[in-house]
């Protein structure tokens, strides 16, 4: 099936963990419910009653994230404003009007994203829109201050192969662990840095999570070796998992 790739990029990021409240943690790379979007940014989909995320679901959209470069993270302190009680009114503070939190971000987070829709009309439209560098809405990489760039890669043909011998394969992009066949494992090489992370990947139109997944991924941006039951694969090799 035929495959955009490109490329986004930033110099900040921040994916906020659920689970974390008065110190946010970031994931280490950007979740699939999140690329919604993105795409859906490029494309002027509303974000009015989440309708994007309806268009990009009826059209049967499929993302595999890879990562291009080393996971960096960094932490920061930010004012966020104290909306409590009447700090904003004249001779009625008690306390500051701003609270300072230490937030984790992902300093220079570059990834790889491919897409693909059965909606070929739209699908084409999100090409376009790629290879001219245009968006219809400003992108960012969680956070609206964390603006992101993108860069058009290339479209390429991916073709669903079911791993019927259970062949280990070099996978380039993050693996839902419940894509994998553990019986034989994952051989760790030198040089490799193997990550787990748990986070949502599939959300309806109401913005509830319908699906969590543990996620795997090498957090030096390298393909990971497993054996998966299933991959798609290119005419250049590129192996992928779709969401």
């Amino acid at each position: 099936m035929e495959t955009l790739i490109f490329d986004l990029t930033g110099d900040l990021g921040h994916f906020r963990k659920f689970y974390t409240t008065s110190s946010p943690l970031t994931f280490s790379f950007i979740p699939p419910t999140t690329t919604f979007g993105v795409l859906g940014a490029i494309l002027g989909l509303e974000k009015d009653n989440n309708e994007y995320i309806h268009i990009l679901g009826e059209a049967n959209t499929k993302v595999a994230i890879g990562i291009n470069k080393p996971v960096n993270k960094i932490r920061m302190g930010i004012n966020l404003i104290n909306t409590k009680g009447s700090v904003w009114v004249p001779k009625q503070r008690r306390e500051g009007a701003r609270t300072q939190i230490r937030t984790e971000f992902l300093k220079n987070p570059s990834f790889r994203l491919y897409v693909t829709m059965e909606d070929k009309e739209l699908f084409w439209k999100l090409v376009e829109e790629v290879k001219g560098h245009k968006t219809f809405y400003t992108l960012s990489l969680g956070l609206s201050e964390c603006l992101a760039d993108f860069t058009f890669v290339d479209v390429e043909n991916f073709q669903l192969i079911e791993n019927k011998n259970s062949d280990q394969r070099e996978i380039s992009t993050v693996i839902p662990l419940s894509e994998i066949e553990w019986e034989k494992g994952i051989p760790f090489n030198q040089g490799k840095k193997y990550l787990k992370e748990r986070m949502p990947t599939r959300m309806n139109q109401q913005r509830v999570v319908q699906q969590f997944e543990e996620m795997i991924f090498e957090s030096n941006g390298g393909t990971v070796e497993c054996t998966p039951k299933r991959w798609w694969e290119s005419q250049n090799n590129r192996r992928i998992i779709f969401f």
